[in-house]
């Protein structure tokens, strides 16, 4: 976005995600005019460094499917694929994104399920987590 090389083609990445946008239908005219706002902005605005900083633009509520879209990627892992190995936890990231619903989505568990071969302490995990956010485990 910074070099304002904007490429329609990209859009088709967002395909995945067509069920966590709130109008996937009207996707590629937003991003369109989102692709404009950047282009055509005033000397004095200055691109959002970060997608947090993005998620706060004022004018971020007219762009609801890019919102959306800036929310998945705010939570998701990044990884570099370079071997067969980080292969294998991009493939069980896809497989969690695609067979989780996405009001039940959780990137502390999108992590658990990618490291599935590392040992966890789960007591620990949820002794941890019952002291961290008691409020969700109230029944």
């Amino acid at each position: 976005m910074g070099q304002l090389k904007f490429n329609t083609s990209e859009e088709h990445h967002a395909d995945m995600y067509k069920n966590d946008l709130p109008n996937p239908d009207t996707l590629s005219a937003e991003l369109h005019c989102w692709r404009i706002k950047w282009k055509h902005r005033g000397k004095d605005i200055e691109l959002p460094a970060t997608i947090y900083e993005a998620l706060h633009l004022p004018d971020i509520k007219y762009f609801p499917n890019v919102y959306a879209l800036l929310k998945v990627l705010c939570i998701l892992p990044v990884m570099k694929v370079e071997n067969e190995k980080y292969e294998i936890g991009r493939k069980r990231l896809k497989a969690y994104l695609k067979n989780t619903v996405t009001e039940q989505r959780s990137s502390n568990l999108a992590l658990l399920n990618i490291n599935i071969d590392i040992k966890h302490d789960l007591d620990l995990m949820v002794d941890t987590y019952i002291k961290l956010y008691p409020e969700n485990t109230a029944m």
